[in-house]
């Protein structure tokens, strides 16, 4: 079996995060792993607007908005780790893409395990595919999905 160092949870701050935390704890116990928490704050898409149809353009309010988010997401995730008995310093919160960022952030702290909660399929998923997913197909390391009832 392979002894993993690095392990990275996903989190999205639902049951399934709480979860996944539960098992990657375990885990980080038993092979005396490194555990880090990741949050992705997904940009918000915005059409563009003309001088015509808006006097101010989203430009002028999108990075207060996105400040204001990164604050929030931060101090959630810190609050999830205490209560988890998990350093502060393991808490580490991006904006993007989750799909790609998950996997381009466990590529950068070298992680060899990614833990993520499974979430149930809606339709959007189904269209465009969930994340847990798409992690599963892109990351180099390994990928454990957790559901809620295992």
């Amino acid at each position: 079996m392979h002894h993993y160092q690095t392990v990275l949870v996903a989190v999205d701050f639902s049951q399934h995060s709480e979860k996944a935390i539960a098992r990657a704890k375990q885990l980080a116990a038993m092979y005396e792993a490194e555990l880090q928490l990741l949050h992705v704050i997904e940009e918000p898409m915005y059409p563009i607007y003309d001088d015509i149809s808006l006097s101010a353009t989203p430009n002028a309010w999108f990075p207060d908005m996105l400040e204001n988010l990164q604050k929030a997401a931060t101090e959630k995730l810190t609050h999830l780790a205490e209560t988890n008995q998990i350093p502060a310093t393991s808490c580490h919160t991006l904006t993007g893409f989750p799909k790609t960022q998950i996997v381009d952030y466990a590529n950068q702290i070298q992680a060899d395990l990614i833990v993520m909660g499974r979430h149930g399929m809606s339709f959007f998923d189904k269209l465009i595919g969930s994340t847990t997913d798409s992690v599963l197909h892109q990351a180099q390391c390994d990928v454990m999905a957790v559901t809620l009832d295992s």
